[in-house]
């Protein structure tokens, strides 16, 4: 039985849309920019800081001015150094609500490394959406209509995507073993959230037919 759905998705590929429109379909909770908004509660921190440091590592650099600073925690990212937070931080939040989410269940957890975090949860489906480039090019005009090199700015931010996962998790977020389902969203948004949808449901119930076999026996 499902009762958490986690996407992973390639900037641009629609991911996002999918989630949000499965939590609504399924009357799930949705945590994406949620996320962001519960890291900057949580280490008392301007939420456009936590936005910049989400999804993105601590660079060796910033390690090794830490290091000169006798190993004070600093913020890397224009916040200054009376915050106490840095990236490593915002991981670290955003790892602990990420996890007592899937403990609540019924909710879907959209990027974060949530599929590396909760790789060993059986009642958690893993998800990853791509597309093709052309497909996301013209989903990324409309988000990002003055960006003059689209093309670079998704391999950055899926770069980016793949660092965090394989720093913090050990974790190649485009190993397809990792999923139970890698969709492509040119099947078409709805579409893709209609059949995650069934899967889920289905498991559940498949669970309550089980239940219902050993009340009976």
């Amino acid at each position: 039985m499902f009762n958490v759905l986690t996407i992973a998705r390639e900037y641009g590929s629609g991911g996002s849309d999918i989630g949000r429109k499965v939590a609504e379909l399924l009357g799930w909770e949705c945590l994406d920019k949620q996320i962001i908004e519960r890291v900057a509660a949580m280490g008392k921190m301007d939420s456009s800081w936590a936005e910049r440091a989400d999804e993105r590592a601590i660079e060796w650099w910033e390690r090794v001015m830490r290091s000169f600073r006798q190993g004070s925690v600093v913020s890397y990212v224009g916040e200054g150094p009376d915050l106490g937070v840095d990236r490593d931080t915002v991981q670290a939040f955003t790892a602990s609500i990420i996890e007592e989410a899937a403990k609540v269940g019924k909710c879907v957890i959209i990027g974060r490394s949530a599929q590396c975090i909760l790789r060993r949860h059986p009642q958690v489906l893993r998800m990853l959406v791509y597309a093709p480039l052309k497909e996301k090019l013209v989903r990324m005009k409309l988000r990002h209509p003055h960006e003059r090199d689209l093309p670079a700015l998704l391999r950055r931010k899926d770069s980016e995507r793949l660092h965090y996962a394989r720093y913090y998790y050990d974790c190649d977020s485009t190993d397809p073993r990792l999923y139970h389902l890698t969709l492509n969203s040119t099947l078409g948004i709805d579409y893709c959230v209609k059949m995650v949808a069934e899967i889920i449901e289905s498991s559940w119930a498949e669970r309550n037919d089980e239940e219902g076999a050993k009340t009976g026996s």
